[in-house]
């Protein structure tokens, strides 16, 4: 599989895209790399775009509930994440990101760009 990871600088936060298509859990193995680059360049807020990110399997509530613990990299080191998706990639419960929650992390996640540049810039 084949997966590229864009960051960049944006006014009062990083933005980190995933690009391509990929397997469960490989765009999550690179957590602690953005977080670690989070901290290099002192933003607090990150917003992760999956939009441009395809799973080539049903991404399934174990893979989910992974992922949820993956983002309590981002609780450890102080950063507020918001999460950009397709619909079709997000649970409407938000159990990942309800696991986030539950590990102490700022998360959330959204289907509408507007809505979560808002929430992360509160």
């Amino acid at each position: 599989m084949s997966i590229q990871l864009q960051m960049e600088q944006m006014p009062g936060y990083l933005a980190a895209r995933f690009i391509g298509v990929g397997v469960g859990g490989e765009a999550s193995q690179q957590f602690e790399l953005i977080a670690e680059h989070c901290k290099l360049t002192n933003n607090d807020k990150l917003l992760i775009d999956t939009t441009r990110y395809d799973v080539d399997v049903k991404i399934s509530l174990v893979d989910r509930f992974l992922l949820g613990e993956r983002l309590g990299i981002f609780a450890r080191y102080g950063i507020k994440v918001a999460f950009f998706s397709k619909p079709e990639q997000l649970d409407p419960r938000k159990f990942g990101a309800l696991v986030a929650q539950n590990r102490g992390a700022s998360v959330d996640a959204f289907t509408d760009f507007q809505a979560a540049e808002e929430w992360l810039l509160k």
